[in-house]
């Protein structure tokens, strides 16, 4: 079986990669499980410009501002002025994308997973696993985007990720939260090397955290979480868990193989979210593909790699900076740090300026309002400067 494009993973990433590339070229998109976006793996808060107009249906909640909760108690609370960020359903926004991808003319192989991949130079033949039966694809470019766990990254040869956040969330019924407002809590007895939160999402609270290089599983976190006054009398509705890659490499790309989303490790260091940067880098891939297919191999595709890197790898590269100075700070620095955001200069300036698609690209203002922020990590965060 031959196709143009084979792209593994069906989540947003993989579908708007298909979406884009079918106009022109064949595609086919593999999906394991029997429906996209299932098992939920996502908090869903993401910024308007993740989410297409075509999905748009999927928003569940908009929301005006954060309150981030020192490990001391000090609650620092920002409020946007327009929106900034909205909460999604998560499965349904992942099927849209699908199936729109599918009525643009990709053929879907739901129930699939590609179990090899090895790029043979002038082609790609991908071993494709159905059910108990195995295939072979071959294409003449795959994008992987089959997540954190990609099988693609692997055969393509490139390292793991930086740092594997390790997440669990459970959706609350009767959780007594601020609609408008989500709550970040931070500290090393809370969500040791990342952060807890909690959501509002329509009748539902999406309450979880990640860990990295904790002692305790997250679960363990999780419980004394969910002891707080606003939890402790809420219902349980579901729960889910998953990895987040972050620390981007210096390529998305090996020969004939191109990663997208949690598979190129372009999850947000410093907020875990990968919607906007895999729907993005998707686009931007899709871009290098269809170029390198239509001159016949004169375009390289390695033109993704210059792409995604202008459009958003600095960002990624200063908020990974960033995240490890934050990883280090003891609960008190982060309790004096958060004061030092909650300056009235400093606050006004996030208020009005903050986008959680691009948090590092403020870093150079804050430091001009606020250069006690230095001390934290001097060599660090020069770097940024």
């Amino acid at each position: 079986m031959h196709c143009d494009v084979l792209v593994v993973g069906g989540g947003p990433a993989g579908s708007n990669a298909a979406r884009l590339l079918v106009k022109d070229h064949s595609v086919q998109i593999l999906e394991e499980h029997q429906a996209p976006g299932e098992p939920l793996h996502c908090a869903g808060l993401v910024t308007p410009r993740g989410v297409p107009w075509f999905a748009h249906s999927s928003v569940i909640n908009e929301v005006k501002g954060a309150r981030f909760h020192s490990p001391l108690g000090y609650v620092l609370e920002l409020e946007a002025r327009s929106l900034r960020a909205c909460v999604i359903d998560r499965p349904h926004f992942d099927r849209t994308m699908f199936h729109r991808a599918v009525d643009a003319g990709a053929i879907p192989r739901v129930g699939s997973s590609a179990r090899d991949v090895v790029d043979k130079g002038r082609n790609v033949v991908t071993s494709v696993r159905t059910g108990t039966l195995t295939s072979d694809v071959t294409s003449s470019v795959v994008i992987g985007a089959d997540g954190h766990r990609s099988i693609c990254r692997k055969k393509a040869g490139l390292p793991p990720a930086k740092h594997l956040l390790t997440g669990i969330q459970v959706d609350l019924k009767g959780a007594d939260v601020d609609p408008d407002f989500v709550e970040v809590y931070l500290g090393q007895n809370v969500a040791p090397g990342f952060f807890a939160w909690a959501i509002p999402a329509g009748d539902l609270t999406r309450v979880g955290l990640c860990t990295w290089a904790s002692e305790a599983p997250p679960a363990e976190y999780l419980k004394k979480l969910l002891r707080m006054n606003e939890f402790s009398s809420a219902k349980k509705v579901s729960a889910s868990s998953g990895r987040v890659p972050v620390g981007p490499g210096r390529t998305a790309v090996r020969g004939r193989i191109l990663l997208v989303g949690d598979a190129a490790c372009h999850a947000k260091p410093l907020s875990g979210g990968g919607v906007y940067t895999g729907i993005k880098g998707a686009e931007l891939c899709a871009q290098a593909v269809h170029s390198h297919l239509v001159s016949r191999g004169e375009a390289d595709l390695e033109a993704y790699d210059r792409l995604w890197k202008e459009e958003f790898g600095k960002e990624l590269a200063g908020a990974f900076r960033i995240r490890r100075v934050f990883v280090n700070l003891s609960d008190k620095k982060l309790d004096k740090a958060l004061r030092i955001f909650g300056e009235p200069d400093v606050r006004v300036l996030l208020e009005e300026k903050g986008d959680i698609d691009y948090p590092a690209s403020l870093s150079q203002s804050v430091l001009k309002l606020a250069p006690k922020l230095i001390d934290f990590s001097p060599q660090i965060i020069k770097s940024l400067l």
